[in-house]
């Protein structure tokens, strides 16, 4: 069993760690939680969602995810089946439920290529985005930087409803 295959603690990593002064996000950062097997993927997720000015939690098995998903506010969940095992694949089929379930995450489901009925199934829990085959950094960070256009709308919406 390699490491990856075990449960360990998830990473919080914020883009501010490394960032220089000029390039470093806005004090309110948004969380994204990235659930891969793959460290290779989990790694160019991260740097994408850094660009992007996310904060990012990162995990390797959907039960830690599903831990981590409840100690902190997540506002945005990318989760890899594409590389999953079919046992890992079924755990971290479980996690999209579960957080598709909730109120509040967006949720971006990278699929293999050519599974229409991970696509239907995911489209039906309600995913926000389904991604078969998605392997470049560059798509990550378009996608994140869409989520933040997103959730500065609802927030925006949220304020004008109060007001």
């Amino acid at each position: 069993m390699n490491d990856l295959q075990t449960s360990s603690p998830a990473i919080l990593v914020s883009p501010d760690a490394r960032a220089p002064a000029r390039c470093r996000a806005p004090a309110a950062l948004h969380t994204c939680l990235v659930v891969s097997t793959s460290a290779r993927r989990a790694q160019l997720w991260v740097r994408a969602a850094h660009e992007e000015h996310w904060a990012t939690i990162v995990c390797t098995t959907g039960d830690d995810a599903i831990r981590q998903s409840v100690r902190q506010r997540v506002d945005l969940a990318l989760v890899d089946l594409q590389t999953a095992s079919a046992e890992q694949e079924g755990r971290l089929k479980t996690l999209v439920q579960q957080l598709a379930a909730r109120p509040g995450p967006l949720l971006a489901v990278c699929g293999k290529p050519d599974d229409t009925t991970g696509e239907v199934w995911s489209r039906q829990l309600g995913v926000w985005m389904y991604l078969p085959g998605m392997d470049g950094q560059s798509d990550i960070a378009l996608l994140c930087g869409e989520a933040r256009n997103i959730l500065r709308k609802l927030s925006d919406s949220a304020a004008h409803a109060t007001a």
